[in-house]
């Protein structure tokens, strides 16, 4: 018997996003005061969230492997981090109905449709 594989290559970007500084958002937000902003948009600016990639890594193989995807590889080029994964054929149908939490949703966000698990 054959067996057949899928495949799904993923690329997450590590160049690091830059810190929120409201001295400079609202330099190029002439109308907008830094009090308004910090004011308006406080938990963004307070919220100094733990850029810890190891663990958003390891969210996503462990999203993927639920889905019944094996981790089997991985590279990088240049600020790209690529993620190989595969499962055989015929588990497609198995995982298809599952719904994504909301935070399995937001990590996967920016995936294209045909790469998501």
């Amino acid at each position: 018997m054959l067996i057949s594989w899928e495949y799904r290559l993923i690329g997450i970007n590590i160049k690091p996003s830059p810190n929120q500084n409201v001295n400079n958002d609202a330099k190029q937000l002439p109308n907008m005061s830094k009090e308004f902003l910090e004011k308006e948009f406080s938990e963004y600016y307070t919220n100094k969230k733990n850029d810890n990639l190891a663990l958003q890594c390891q969210n996503l193989i462990n999203l993927y492997g639920k889905r019944g995807w094996e981790h089997y590889f991985q590279g990088q080029i240049g600020n790209l981090i690529l993620f190989y994964f595969k499962r055989k054929s015929d588990m497609t149908q198995t995982y298809s109905s599952e719904k994504l939490s909301p935070e399995e949703e937001s990590l996967i966000q920016s995936l294209d449709q045909s790469q998501r698990p």
